[in-house]
């Protein structure tokens, strides 16, 4: 009975989580998009595109602590609806101001649900078994993330990509509606709270670490992904939006089993080796960028880097869970992601300026040796056993 509701929770909220990755997927291939064709500069796409970080970023940390509190289930649902809503929203957006607030919308919607997220995967899985659900429900993201950005690639051309929009749009309002009968309220921590200053300083301090590596993955994987390669394809290597789609949605399609697989196998290896070793290939891959002589070898090696990538995002949470307290996950997590949140948006500001004022090689340099610092901070518990950053509840 116990495994029936476990089963029953997890697909419904993979599905939740799957279709709030499909309809962001869906916004961040048309947008940028759109804001080309309306004749924006990097500079400029960069700072629209920075406002969805400053919107998770807000959010976020408010959401982690109230979770705690209150449970999930109301969170997500504001999430589908809130998200939902957006999309309606910006089908008819075609200036920058309007660009911006709605991306900072949907920053604070999809913050909202990530700020839960990661509370709802500990509470449906054992310690033992953490990768391989959080895996299972990256992979299931990634898949319909994949068919997100088919279809926005696909029907970009009618009216600029109002209609994949506007499908966006009908499923996160459905979905609010089947979780509101079907999804089950998460555990709420009860007892004495913790006022904000005294958490922090109870924190672990290997918690700070993983802050750092998330700050850093997010200022440059973030918008490398999200609108430098896409843009560099789309006007340096002349991708129609349908082929550019497409190549987007491989990226999400090759990650969706790499989640899978490497969610089982950091339960069973030494994750912090892992990490290194993905850290460092993803480094390599983007030197390999820079030297691409054509735009099918710079597909090939841009999917490798998508490969690699997926393994630390699953590889990082993996390591991360052996210092999160139970009573103030949504907190502690909220924090990591915020960070995320901060490293994301200098990240769009920053590449695109370097983007638009040298070229993407410069953007990549940065990129590698980011991955370098990264494979080095992970290594500080094997490089110093001893060291108090590396104190805490290990995991194999």
């Amino acid at each position: 009975m116990k495994e029936h509701k476990v089963n029953r929770e997890f697909i419904g909220f993979t599905l939740i989580s799957g279709l709030i990755s499909f309809g962001y997927n869906v916004v961040m291939t048309v947008i940028p998009l759109r804001m080309v064709d309306h004749g924006l500069s990097y500079s400029k796409i960069g700072s629209a595109m920075s406002a969805v970080a400053i919107g998770l970023m807000v959010i976020k940390l408010l959401i982690g602590h109230l979770s705690d509190m209150l449970g999930t289930k109301n969170f997500i649902l504001t999430a589908l609806a809130g998200l939902g809503i957006v999309c309606v929203l910006l089908a008819k957006a075609d200036r920058l101001l309007a660009f911006t607030v709605l991306m900072a919308a949907l920053g604070i919607f999809r913050g909202i649900f990530l700020a839960v997220s990661g509370s709802y995967v500990m509470e449906m899985a054992n310690s033992g078994e953490y990768g391989k659900i959080y895996g299972a429900v990256q992979g299931i993201s990634s898949l319909l993330a994949s068919v997100g950005g088919m279809i926005s690639g696909l029907l970009y051309q009618f009216k600029e990509g109002e209609y994949a929009l506007y499908i966006c749009s009908f499923l996160l309002i459905a979905s609010t509606l089947w979780a509101a009968i079907g999804l089950k309220n998460n555990q709420c921590m009860h007892g004495e709270r913790l006022p904000i200053l005294q958490i922090f300083k109870s924190i672990n301090k290997r918690i700070l670490i993983f802050c750092v590596l998330v700050f850093i993955q997010s200022f440059v994987a973030g918008p490398m992904w999200s609108f430098i390669i896409p843009m560099y394809c789309y006007n340096v290597l002349l991708f129609s939006p349908a082929k550019l789609g497409i190549l987007m949605s491989m990226d999400e399609l090759i990650g969706a089993p790499t989640y899978m697989l490497a969610g089982r196998v950091v339960d069973k290896v030494n994750v912090v080796k892992f990490n290194i070793l993905f850290l460092l290939i993803t480094a390599l891959g983007g030197l390999f960028l820079i030297k691409s002589p054509t735009p099918t070898i710079f597909m090939v090696v841009f999917l490798i880097c998508s490969v690699s990538i997926s393994c630390t995002f699953v590889g990082i949470p993996k390591e991360r869970i052996g210092f999160i307290r139970k009573e103030q996950k949504g907190f502690e997590l909220a924090l990591i992601s915020v960070c995320g949140s901060l490293g994301d948006s200098l990240g769009n500001n920053v590449l695109g300026r370097v983007a638009e004022k040298y070229t993407i090689d410069q953007c990549m340099y940065i990129f590698s040796a980011s991955y370098i610092v990264m494979a080095l901070l992970v290594a500080l518990p094997l490089l110093f056993p001893n060291f108090r950053f590396a104190s805490g509840k290990q995991e194999k």
